[in-house]
């Protein structure tokens, strides 16, 4: 009877064991992640995040699909502050979301001593043997997927950072500054002599250089560069034939998946910072849209894929984008201007490069009207034309005209700008798949990388 009672207890306990709530070594397993996609909104902070909302739900009749994502309840507030610095720029933001420690301005990837590369995410997942991939709507050169990839004391050295991502053997990478893969004899700013393009052919790369290209190439290794300086603006770039970010995610998320050990994949949304610096609201609003519907495409991918960690965020803020309340003739707060956001056609950039060096109120005025629709007054002309803003503040106010144009045109689109530099305003950040229960509360950006490392379970 004492060893049927036994038998019985010992095998009721094995049963009660099996339907315990996984734990240690088995919640481990539970948890892992595939595969990693990282989109990150260069300069999109919560007024950036705000006004795509408002225009997508009230102009586009649709939600965003970030809030989509935010609505699944893994979002925490992210603080950015580095080594050196409150205010961080990009290179230091994405080497400490690369690497988990705090870096110092400019440097890519590098201790505190300029001279020791700490290793990045993307180095670990390679020698785990898991494809990468970097794309981006600015330069991939430029310090965010350069961050992910190379190491230099100075993100200015952009002909080493090409280098060194073809060598890394990144295999997929997509966005503009071709220019850094082109020796001078050939149009590019190389003086070394050397052409990438034919060096990364020879390395098994497809080198894509328009969105046609882009669609036909086979799913193997691909080198997109789609402009020799950053890709165009949303707003602009149903004028050339450049791929938008979606179909570069989509075509990346393809590729990648082709890796049965799983993925790396870090997609930016690089020009909305390039909008805010410039204080263009128009811009900044369709950017980051068009960064939303990239986030769309990887949600699509990780529904089809739940092993996959897919991560929001941005790197900072810029500009101190606000929305504010009043028109010149509202009595009461009334808020941004949807319908001169939705005229607008063409970009600050490329209004200004049309003005020349000195702009006659006369011609501003015109291409005001031309391309935001908007009917500007002698005075804000003029004030636009001496570039009165700028003067006053030098310090913050980087490129010519266009804060003095941001300023005037406050009353018309009802959206305000506090600098053409980055702030250290708090961000977001958000996701879902294996390892986002991580995501919470009041992070900083160094712990993006803490909760990507785990998920994929990296030594």
């Amino acid at each position: 009877m004492k060893n049927r009672m036994f038998r019985m207890f010992t095998l009721l306990f094995a049963v009660a064991v099996l339907f315990l709530p996984l734990s240690g070594q088995a919640a481990q397993t539970r948890i892992q992640a595939k595969n990693v996609i990282l989109l990150i909104g260069d300069g999109m902070g919560p007024s950036q995040f705000g006004a795509a909302w408002i225009y997508s739900n009230r102009v586009l009749m649709r939600d965003l699909r970030m809030s989509e994502l935010m609505k699944k309840g893994r979002t925490a507030y992210l603080v950015n502050d580095t080594a050196d610095a409150i205010v961080t720029e990009s290179a230091a933001a994405a080497g400490q979301i690369a690497t988990g420690q705090r870096m110092t301005a400019r440097a890519l990837s590098m201790a505190a001593d300029g001279k020791t590369p700490v290793k990045t995410i993307l180095e670990m997942v390679k020698e785990k043997k898991l494809a990468t991939g970097l794309v981006t709507t600015s330069g991939i050169t430029d310090a965010t997927p350069a961050a992910f990839a190379a190491h230099v004391a100075h993100r200015s050295n952009e002909e080493s950072v090409a280098d060194q991502e073809l060598k890394f053997g990144v295999d997929v990478l997509m966005g503009g500054r071709k220019q850094f893969f082109l020796p001078e004899s050939a149009g590019g700013k190389r003086k070394d002599g050397r052409n990438l393009l034919e060096e990364a052919q020879k390395a098994g790369y497809t080198v894509a250089g328009t969105a046609e290209e882009l669609k036909a190439a086979p799913t193997g290794k691909v080198l997109g560069l789609f402009n020799m300086s950053n890709m165009s603006f949303e707003i602009d770039r149903a004028a050339t034939q450049e791929p938008s970010l979606a179909e570069m995610t989509r075509k990346t998320l393809q590729i990648l998946s082709k890796n049965k050990r799983g993925f790396f994949a870090m997609i930016e949304g690089g020009r909305i910072d390039h909008a805010a610096h410039r204080n263009d609201a128009p811009a900044t609003i369709r950017d980051t849209l068009a960064f939303d519907e990239a986030v769309g495409v990887a949600m699509d991918f990780v529904k089809k894929n739940p092993a996959t960690l897919l991560i929001v965020t941005a790197d900072h803020e810029t500009g101190g984008m606000a929305l504010i309340g009043h028109s010149k003739e509202s009595k009461e707060y009334i808020g941004m201007n949807l319908k001169a956001i939705e005229k607008a056609t063409a970009s600050f950039e490329a209004m200004v490069g049309k003005w020349g060096k000195k702009p006659t109120p006369e011609m501003i005025k015109e291409d005001v009207k031309q391309s935001l629709g908007i009917d500007l007054t002698d005075d804000e002309a003029r004030t636009v034309a001496d570039d009165t803003i700028k003067k006053l503040d030098p310090y913050n106010y980087g490129y010519d005209y266009l804060h003095s144009l941001g300023f005037v045109l406050r009353p018309y689109l009802r959206v305000g700008w506090g600098s053409q530099t980055h702030t250290a305003s708090p961000l977001f950040l958000f996701g879902s798949g294996p390892g986002s229960e991580k995501i919470g509360g009041l992070l900083h950006n160094t712990e993006s990388f803490k909760i990507m490392k785990a998920a994929l379970r990296l030594k």
